[in-house]
């Protein structure tokens, strides 16, 4: 069946197609025996409206994953190794304050650098490469060698995904399934998914939350 365009859906509709899209994308490599991560990127305080701050967190975002598949493969840019660079699917995210009275809600937002607005997403790494170590121990507590001094990246951490990788993925798009963020929002890296082959595909509707199966990883030296 001919997948509907995204023109002719609502927007419930598109959000499930997208989500569901790249979601398939982590499923899969996963099948094939790589490893997801909970990624969370901290910001400090950028000026500007807000699509001038998306764009700054998306370029740190490029950044330091250039610098993580620098660390993966030597000569990451090479074609052989593009289809085995790790994947980060992102978007933005805010803090949920539970329970808590307007006033405090405001009185927080003071406190947190851009109002709490952040980068989350899926982290999937593959199997082999030059990093030994799973990704939230390379990555530390904080992600320090990942932040310049100075830079806009306050921190970059990883949680490994044990189960419910569907679940988690969904939820890291709550922000754009109410309204706070726009589909140009959504980063995936690498950038270049006609070269990767990852482009999202359509989504089966509705999207589900499959339950996260791990298989022997496939060696790639």
């Amino acid at each position: 069946m001919t997948p509907t365009p995204l023109m002719n859906l609502s927007r419930s509709d598109q959000i499930n197609q997208l989500t569901g899209g790249y979601g398939h994308i982590a499923l899969d490599l996963v099948a094939e025996g790589w490893f997801p991560y909970l990624l969370v990127l901290k910001f400090h305080h950028l000026g500007g409206r807000r699509n001038t701050v998306i764009a700054q967190m998306h370029r740190e975002a490029e950044r330091a994953h250039r610098w993580l598949c620098e660390r993966v493969w030597r000569n990451a840019s090479a074609p052989s190794r593009r289809p085995w660079t790790p994947r980060w699917i992102l978007a933005p995210d805010y803090p949920v304050a539970k329970g808590t009275k307007v006033s405090a809600r405001s009185a927080l937002r003071d406190l947190v650098p851009n109002d709490g607005l952040h980068l989350q997403g899926l982290a999937v790494m593959p199997p082999g490469g030059r990093l030994r170590e799973p990704l939230n121990e390379h990555l530390g507590p904080s992600g320090a060698r990942y932040c310049p001094r100075g830079g806009p990246l306050l921190s970059l951490t990883a949680t490994p995904i044990t189960s419910d990788l569907g679940y988690v993925h969904t939820y890291n798009f709550k922000a754009l399934m109410r309204g706070r963020a726009s589909f140009d929002d959504i980063l995936m890296l690498p950038r270049s998914s006609t070269e990767l082959d990852s482009k999202p595909r359509p989504a089966e509707d509705p999207w589900r939350h499959p339950v996260l199966v791990r298989e022997r990883p496939r060696s790639q030296t």
